[in-house]
């Protein structure tokens, strides 16, 4: 049985879905202010493994992770460059999405951006206001201690968190904590920045945003809800206190967090200015080699960033591809019941652990090396691509059929025992870097390292 940890119950537990057989999953997507760096993609893609595993594991899963598409930084930016703030951020969540495709995301069941649900934002905020937990003062603000249980994702009370946390004061605010529901406009800004509103027009504050969304997509409780490990507090916080307030149920059945991505011993953020573009590490190591180094990794687990490390993945991946590449599988159905599938199902089963999966892969890639078993050559090649790890298509490896035909030409050579031609063959491939099994089915042929990354 699947067991999941909870965040805010700070235990694993076994998984009961709302709704038996069916999954509701929302994560926090990006602020489009930019294009995606790898911190979002060690967020993104430990998701994409949670809902890979879901769906293999029998649910109907829908999964929703927002865009944030209007925000001051958005605005700026969108300022300095000339643009409407809707052609900039599509260019931004065009380029998001060329990227995540070269990392083998599933996309989500639905993408909602956050200027297309303005309507469920003020609905939202008028219910606020009317079970008092709300005030219009300037803005409108939500009053967080008129929420008994603010504070519970945290693990933190109110009074530490102000003792803690830097709060820039306002005088309008009743307590420092509070935060902005609704922003009103300033004079200076743009009109397509600007929604009509009970409160004076303005924009909806970032935390009623996914609370909105997420009631009007998956309802008032979601079986989970995820993010990156800065979310705890205070969006998530804060999305509890408003939907919970309102809807009077819990928002989310289970709450996740991926591990922080580091560098250098600090928080990867453009805010620091120590990240890394996710396009420019798929341009020098390749999508395969991005995911495979995240998806090694327990998701919960802390990612210390490096180039080693990326190169450390390219190796493995290449061990991995070589024997999928060696053994065609046998065409028959996973059968979990067989010992390798059923070690990595209790894997996962366990909090998605990934990494112990990974080992029951690398133990099946020996055992096909050195026995080319079509049986278990077919439960590599699907079990690896359940964590979305398959082999590179055509266009990722263009010389794969020129490969292919000289090891065919090789095999003609060595049935009509010309072993001059047979021998010049493999060293042309040798001289590739490609490294040949003679099997009882013929040669099968595999990438060597020739050289580091």
């Amino acid at each position: 049985m699947l067991r999941i940890y909870d965040s805010l119950t700070r235990e694993t537990r076994a998984f009961e879905p709302l709704i038996p057989g069916e999954v509701g999953i929302y994560v926090c997507g990006q602020t489009v202010y930019d294009a995606p760096h790898l911190g979002h993609a060690r967020k993104d893609l430990g998701f994409d493994v949670v809902v890979r595993w879901l769906e293999a594991s029998g649910y109907r899963v829908t999964y929703v992770r927002n865009l944030t598409d209007i925000d001051d930084k958005i605005i700026a930016r969108a300022g300095e460059l000339g643009e409407p703030i809707a052609q900039f951020t599509q260019r931004m969540i065009d380029k998001t999405n060329a990227d995540y495709r070269a990392l083998h995301l599933r996309a989500p069941d639905h993408e909602p951006r956050a200027t297309a649900y303005v309507g469920e934002m003020i609905e939202l905020a008028s219910a606020l206001e009317s079970e008092a937990v709300a005030y219009h003062q300037g803005d409108l603000f939500y009053a967080v201690r008129r929420f008994d249980g603010y504070g519970k994702l945290s693990g933190r009370s109110l009074d530490d968190m102000r003792a803690g946390e830097r709060i820039e004061v306002d005088a309008r605010k009743r307590d420092p904590m509070d935060f902005v529901l609704w922003k009103v406009g300033k004079a200076d800004e743009p009109e397509d920045a600007i929604w009509p509103s009970p409160w004076g027009a303005g924009r909806p504050g970032w935390h009623l945003e996914c609370s909105a969304m997420a009631r009007a997509l998956l309802g008032p409780t979601i079986d989970i809800h995820g993010g990156g490990p800065d979310l705890r507090f205070p969006h998530h916080e804060n999305e509890i206190a408003q939907s919970e307030a309102a809807n009077h149920v819990p928002l989310a059945r289970w709450w996740m967090h991926v591990g922080q991505l580091d560098i250098g011993g600090d928080k990867m953020s453009k805010s620091l200015g120590n990240f890394t573009t996710l396009e420019a590490a798929i341009a020098r190591f390749g999508g395969d080699v991005v995911r495979f180094y995240f998806v090694r990794t327990h998701y919960r687990s802390p990612v210390n960033f490096s180039e080693a490390g990326l190169t450390d993945a390219a190796g493995g991946l290449e061990r991995l591809h070589n024997a999928m590449r060696a053994v065609p599988g046998d065409g028959a159905p996973l059968d979990w019941d067989e010992s390798h599938a059923a070690r990595f199902r209790a894997a996962m089963d366990e909090d998605f652990n990934a990494p112990a999966a990974m080992a029951v892969l690398f133990e099946l890639v020996g055992e096909v090396n050195r026995s080319a078993s079509p049986e278990l050559a077919r439960q590599l090649i699907e079990l690896a691509g359940i964590l979305g790890i398959g082999l590179p298509d055509a266009v990722a490896d263009p010389e794969a059929a020129a490969i292919q035909a000289l090891v065919d030409a090789r095999d003609l050579a060595r049935r009509a025992k010309d072993f001059t031609e047979s021998d010049r063959i493999r060293a042309e491939l040798e001289a590739q870097g490609i490294v040949l099994d003679d099997t009882p089915g013929g040669a099968k042929w595999r990438r060597g390292r020739v050289g580091p990354i």
